[in-house]
């Protein structure tokens, strides 16, 4: 079980009204080098194997997911390419020049997903706690 860090954000909605959101904190991003030192303190693998496992992910994506395929990763989850687009009527009109965007789309296995339903929050402030609100 997991336990999350949350704070206190005020946003301001286009219309004028501001809203205050409980969100989660993030520390950092963990860079391949902290991936790598995870794997091979953990996992029981060398730092060479680790490096070519991490090139091999990499290559899959590059290789199959950038192409239109659907990756499934065991006890990870499935990854695909989601399209946003612009919509025409007319079919001469209708081309590459309509996409917008393109983002990677993730679906955790199960097992994930149900870890996610047990995540404990710690932070969310009671009403007799000061607010200590940060601005984005």
């Amino acid at each position: 079980m997991a336990t999350l860090q949350t704070a206190i954000t005020m946003r301001t909605t286009p219309n004028g009204v501001t809203r205050l959101y409980p969100n989660i904190v993030s520390y950092k991003n963990i860079g391949n080098d902290e991936l790598i030192e995870y794997m091979t303190q953990n996992s029981g693998i060398n730092k060479t194997t680790a490096l070519n496992a991490t090139a091999a992910l990499r290559q899959i994506f590059y290789n199959y997911l950038l192409n239109g395929h659907t990756v499934k990763i065991p006890q990870l989850g499935t990854f695909r390419l989601s399209l946003k687009t612009k919509a025409v009527s007319d079919l001469k009109d209708c081309g590459v020049g309509c996409v917008k965007n393109v983002k990677v789309v993730s679906t955790p296995v199960s097992v994930i997903r149900n870890a996610c339903k047990s995540v404990k929050f710690k932070g969310v402030l009671k009403d007799d706690q000061q607010l200590n609100i940060v601005t984005e």
